[in-house]
């Protein structure tokens, strides 16, 4: 039971599963580090916004306007003018618009009395803020504490690590020119922030963003679409890793229910709704960029689990129960429609001659859709032995003159006119399926003086003959429904083959009480044990060598002879009396050793019907009993109403020890009860001799020296000692042997402990002295173990009454 919980609990520890959680497991952690991060990038760039940008406007001012010094003069009164949020030099447009670095802080100064007095600042970006991506702008780092903090701050630069940035066309661009010239209105810059960067001059208006040097088209985009609420962040690590369970969940019920083809388009559904579902996150939630090829990554373990490992076993489980089959190959017995004509009828010819005497026995097939016989014969062809022309089954001698088959004498059907046969059809259920000839005068005698046996025998066989015509049938129209034969058609057939071997072999060993041996549907014995090898050859039957550990090939020796070689040939017992019988027959035999041999016939059940499928024979050894003389007396018999029955050792030797002390008021030592102690035997016996030689010990003992009492489970069951056992009896161990050789018949003082060894082997237990070398002689009892369905129960306390001159060393024993 314990067994079977255990594999209940951990049922669900299979390779599918646990693949599946170790690609959650990779999924949340995350391994692909470096693709999931350009993975982030790619998603944010492919969800960019095509709306227009009302916070960012891209300024482009050609190497020539810069060297003239034209941002410089014009930046700081067209942002004024223009009311911009500020205006963000990218570099190297920042040298020639925000002075060198030697007057960086003098420009710091002003920008901050600028913005004192309400005027948009002028920040330098500085190149360690971006976050790059496949070359490709996607975010900012965070922002370091320093002095341009708060200015980038104020033009709404911050910490973001990908942002869903704006489509490069969506970002407005003027060149710096046409501002300076008045050309486009200073009003372009109202509320938004300016991004300075180098451009090519004298390029199209509608060029001019694509005319900026990078990285200043992607600096406008990323934070065009940072300010419209583009910030993104990477998701929880339960999200890719609770995917990655779902998903492989439904492969694996996929795999299981419908096939790998269904388990794979599940995948591939699977890693569309990711892809899909990453978009649609991407695009509403903050915290939504899921590490996309690790999670990927996870869902392929997983579905390398579910598919690969588990086709891995698949096959190695084929393979084994392949050549599981071909081992058994040799040992098959019930493949009765898969043996070839040329096979299968000269063996049934053999059983029909070893179930009913004759001198020649012949088997006739009646073909489907025929009415004429081809015969067969166990040592040469059957056709040579039939004068009878026509073999219509419609007809004398195989139907009586009314054209009703019937076992009937016949003459003049063989070529030996002066042979008899005795015509059996072979009828199962209404339909003919052969017939079986019993030849010679020896036949003749034994049907008109059992003609039963020749209706046993018939009926059989007709329903061996029924049984392989049914199967090659099936086995046929199986053939026709496949189109062909494949690999895995064999397999099942040889497990099908193998599984009804096993079968037959679990009704066997059932049905045998001893040493076994086998003959299949034929009477061919196919397996015999090692001792019934050595009694038939005490019978001078030849047994062939291999046969005491190996399976016997058909013919090399028949139940026929395991039957003859029971008693003379004139009082033998034909196979036909083990047919009649559903329990067998048991024949005695003398020689060389008096035994019992059982024969029964093993039966198998199908739509109604049964059939013999094989023979178990079982030889049993015969014990005499001797003759009991006149001046030996039997020992007492224990009382009938002390049954056998599982106790609690320890408690037993609790109440004898407290009993013994008591009685005779000197020490008697109990250690630590070790274990539950649960024994099988007569307590109320064991009871009663164990306080009596306790009792008896402790009186004789010598002061100081009590007996020491312990109780522990052992590995050979539950063991009781007794300690200084020699010096409580005052005898040596070699005098005490004697009572455990005859302990019905113990001398004068030991009888006590006698009553204990015949009480412990009452109760199928053993006892033994050993010497301590000169520290006392231990007495050990051992008892079989018991493993009681319901609790015993203890005395009150889990121990009994504390005596005074009971001593217990160490902690109190188990409850």
């Amino acid at each position: 039971m314990g067994a079977q919980a255990d594999a209940a609990r951990f049922g669900w520890l299979r390779p599918e599963v646990l693949s599946i959680v170790a690609g959650a497991l990779i999924a949340a952690v995350a391994p692909l580090d470096r693709l999931d991060y350009v993975a982030r990038g790619l998603t944010a760039s492919a969800l960019a916004d095509a709306a227009p940008s009302a916070q960012v406007l891209l300024v482009t001012a050609s190497p020539e306007s810069l060297r003239e010094g034209l941002c410089e003069r014009s930046l700081p009164g067209l942002l004024e003018r223009g009311r911009a949020r500020g205006a963000l030099l990218i570099p190297p447009a920042d040298a020639f618009c925000g002075g060198d670095a030697a007057s960086h802080a003098a420009a710091t100064s002003a920008t901050n009395a600028t913005r004192a007095a309400g005027a948009a600042p002028v920040v330098r970006m500085p190149p360690e803020l971006l976050r790059l991506s496949a070359g490709d702008v996607v975010g900012f780092f965070p922002l370091a504490a320093g002095e341009r903090a708060p200015e980038l701050g104020a033009l709404g630069v911050s910490a973001a690590p990908w942002v869903l940035k704006k489509a490069p066309q969506s970002v407005p661009a003027v060149s710096l020119r046409d501002l300076a010239d008045g050309q486009v209105p200073a009003s372009a810059l109202e509320g938004r922030v300016a991004v300075v960067a180098v451009g090519a001059g004298g390029v199209a208006p509608q060029a001019v963003a694509t005319s900026a040097l990078p990285p200043a088209r992607g600096v406008a985009a990323v934070l065009g679409g940072l300010l419209d609420g583009g910030r993104r962040a990477s998701a929880p690590a339960w999200v890719p890793a609770l995917f990655v369970l779902l998903a492989g969940g439904l492969v694996w019920i996929a795999r299981r229910r419908y096939g790998s083809l269904v388990a794979t388009v599940a995948l591939f559904l699977t890693v569309f709704a990711l892809a899909a579902g990453q978009g649609v996150l991407a695009a509403r939630a903050e915290a939504s960029l899921i590490a996309l090829p690790s999670a990927l990554f996870g869902l392929a373990v997983a579905f390398t689990g579910v598919m690969i490992v588990r086709g891995l076993v698949v096959q190695r489980s084929v393979d084994r129960a392949a050549e599981l089959i071909q081992r058994a190959a040799l040992f098959r017995m019930q493949g009765v429609h898969t043996l070839p004509d040329e096979e299968f009828w000269p063996r049934v010819a053999r059983l029909a001659e070893q179930a009913h005497p004759a001198d020649l026995v012949l088997v006739a097939e009646l073909p489907a859709g025929s009415w004429h016989l081809r015969f067969w014969n166990d040592k040469q062809g059957g056709e040579s032995f039939v004068a009878e022309l026509r073999r219509d089954v419609r007809r004398p001698p195989y139907s009586s003159e009314q054209g009703v088959p019937a076992i009937r004498l016949s003459r003049r059907f063989l070529t030996k006119q002066d042979m008899p046969a005795v015509v059996v059809p072979l009828i199962a259920f209404g339909e003919i399926e052969g017939y079986v000839f019993f030849c010679g005068p020896v036949a003749e005698q034994t049907f008109s003086r059992e003609p039963e046996r020749a209706e046993h025998v018939g009926r059989e066989l007709a329903l061996l003959l029924r049984r392989k015509r049914l199967a090659r049938t099936a086995q046929a129209g199986a053939g026709e429904a496949r189109g062909g034969g494949s690999p895995e058609d064999d397999l099942v057939e040889g497990a099908r083959v193998a599984l009804d071997d096993l079968q037959l072999f679990g009704s066997m060993l059932r049905s045998a009480p001893v040493g076994l041996l086998y003959a299949d549907a034929f009477g061919d014995v196919r397996f015999v044990a090692p001792e019934f090898a050595k009694w038939l050859r005490a019978r001078d039957v030849t047994v062939p060598a291999e046969s005491a550990s190996a399976a016997l090939p058909p013919g090399s020796l028949t139940l026929g002879d395991v039957l003859g070689a029971t008693s003379a040939s004139d009082a033998a017992v034909s196979l036909s009396s083990v047919m009649a019988s559903d329990d067998g027959i048991e024949l005695s035999v003398s020689a060389p050793e008096p035994a019992v041999l059982s024969v029964r016939p093993l039966r198998r059940e199908s739509d109604g019907s049964s059939w013999i499928a094989g023979y178990v024979a079982a030889l049993i050894p015969v014990q005499q009993a001797a003759p009991v003389s006149d001046n030996v007396r039997p020992l007492a018999v224990r009382d009938a109403a002390d049954p056998l029955c599982a106790f609690q050792l320890g408690d037993v030797v609790a109440d004898a020890v407290a009993s013994a002390a008591r009685a005779t008021g000197r020490a008697v030592r109990l250690e630590p009860i070790r274990g539950a102690t649960h024994a099988l035997g007569h307590r109320g016996e064991l009871e009663q001799v164990l306080e009596a030689f306790l009792t008896d010990v402790a009186g004789r003992g010598l002061p100081g020296h009590g007996p020491v009492v312990s109780v522990r489970e052992a590995p050979q069951g539950v063991q009781l000692s007794i300690l200084d056992v020699g010096f409580g009896l005052g005898l040596p161990e070699s005098a005490l042997q004697r009572v455990l050789t005859a302990p019905g018949s113990a001398p004068a003082g030991l009888e006590p402990l006698g009553r204990l060894i015949v009480a412990v082997e009452d109760s199928h237990g053993h006892a033994e002295l050993k010497t301590n070398d000169g520290w006392g002689i231990t007495l050990t009892v051992t008892l079989l173990r018991a493993h009681p369905r319901a609790f015993v129960s203890a005395n009150e306390g889990g121990k009994p009454a504390a005596q005074q001159n009971v001593i217990a060393i160490g902690r109190a024993g188990p409850k």
